[in-house]
């Protein structure tokens, strides 16, 4: 008779898919009821990742249980995972996760050539061999998706969450990906909503930093990502205009009031460069007329014709006045992320942020009980209630936690770091 247990990882996943396939729920299956973001299967370890948002208290722990006994009941199965879909989203009106760094980049002024700056950026950060992504916040004129060479339609997920649209390794996402109807009037609530489905449901996959081109004025798109949004910093584009210089104040007065630290302003199409510019002044004296507590000088960006195509550009030291101010402004930016980006989470920690409680200190509980005596968890529940119920289950077991080091990370959550023994016979077990 043919030897029919599964060999490989595929193979033994496809095996659990099928044995998910029996869990009920009240309308169906997990599968069916695209409850289940991704299942991965390596060395005996399945992570399902769940959509619970989807679900209630009560459901979502019900359906935690039967995946759990689904996945341990498939051959070459040890040991089973449960994660949430969004549980590296921070604690903000509009999380947004799979991103180390969240830029703005804005102006209230139109025409000063924001979304140029900001398409160029993302193809110079990207030529620096960061992972990059775009938004483009302007629901009213969405022009991203242009410069930088990106064809929709955005597909989604299973559980519904838009994929971005990737352009030469630059991921993108734009209502102009997704629209195919004529001019929306956008207002209050209805802004806040596609922004919220596209910015903060969108499937970012692991990117250093994400760039959001807003649009001009200080209407609700902006107000929504400037108040909501976990904004690292921002970036003010101004040309040498007494009007530009007015307006793009406006919105560094914005960012001000919302805690949202200016990385510098940038000067654009200045008359410093080989071709001759519309205005006139080089726009050295902007970041003290526009913001004087920005955290960097940045140098102007020349006119420069070449800018305006931004896939044909080359950021090196051979580009053109345009391309190397923007090469520059890409280091400085740079810079910036490394040394105020990115997450504070240990990238060996069992992610427990976004699981129903019950689940979450079940988990902790298996973790530990394959673990070696030494584990590091991420939660975003009561800390203390999580090492609380461990010690319990341990005591139960003849075992003790002889280590517990908590610490906040902010908007992260907290990490916890546990270390076992195993008590001697004589001594208690409580």
């Amino acid at each position: 008779m043919e030897d029919e247990t599964p060999r490989t990882d595929e193979e033994i996943k496809r095996a659990v898919i099928d044995r998910t396939r029996e869990v009920q729920l009240a309308d169906g299956d997990p599968v069916s009821e695209q409850l289940l973001e991704d299942v991965s299967v390596e060395d005996g370890v399945v992570t399902f990742t769940v959509v619970f948002d989807r679900l209630n208290r009560r459901l979502s722990e019900r359906l935690s249980d039967q995946l759990r006994g689904a996945g341990l009941a498939t051959e070459g199965i040890d040991h089973v995972r449960i994660e949430a879909t969004d549980a590296e989203a921070p604690e903000s009106g509009l999380p947004v996760t799979g991103v180390d760094s969240l830029i703005a980049i804005g102006s209230a002024k139109g025409g000063v050539g924001k979304t140029t700056i900001t398409a160029a950026l993302a193809r110079a950060l990207n030529e620096s061999g960061l992972d990059v992504a775009v938004f483009d916040a302007n629901v009213y004129a969405p022009d991203i998706p242009d410069l930088l060479g990106a064809e929709g339609p955005v597909q989604n997920t299973p559980s519904g969450r838009p994929k971005p649209i990737e352009a030469d390794g630059i991921e993108v996402v734009s209502l102009d990906l997704i629209a195919e109807d004529g001019p929306v009037a956008w207002r209050g609530a209805m802004v806040h909503d596609v922004l919220k489905d596209l910015l903060g449901d969108a499937t970012w996959d692991d990117r250093d930093v994400l760039l959001v081109d807003l649009p001009p004025g200080i209407g609700d798109a902006v107000y929504t990502i400037v108040q909501q949004a976990p904004l690292d910093g921002a970036l003010l584009v101004s040309t040498p205009t007494d009007a530009g210089v007015r307006a793009t104040e406006r919105t560094g007065a914005l960012f001000t009031a919302n805690d949202v630290e200016t990385i510098g302003v940038v000067p654009n199409m200045t008359a410093t460069g080989a071709e001759s510019s519309p205005y006139e002044g080089d726009g050295r004296e902007l970041e003290d007329a526009i913001n004087e507590e920005a955290i960097a000088s940045i140098d102007p960006v020349p006119f420069d014709s070449a800018l305006r195509t931004p896939t044909a550009c080359s950021f090196g030291e051979d580009g053109s006045p345009g391309e190397r101010a923007v090469a520059a402004l890409g280091e400085t930016v740079a810079e910036f992320v490394a040394g105020r980006g990115g997450s504070r989470a240990p990238a060996d920690a069992i992610d427990l942020r976004g699981l129903p409680p019950e689940t979450c200190k079940r988990q902790a509980i298996t973790e530990l009980a394959v673990s070696d005596g030494e584990l590091t968890l991420l939660c975003r529940h009561d800390p203390e209630e999580l090492r609380e119920s461990i010690e319990e289950t341990l005591a139960s077991d003849g075992k003790r936690l002889d280590r517990v080091d908590i610490e906040d990370i902010g908007q992260e959550g907290w990490v916890l770091e546990l270390e076992t023994e195993l008590l001697a016979r004589s001594e208690p077990l409580a």
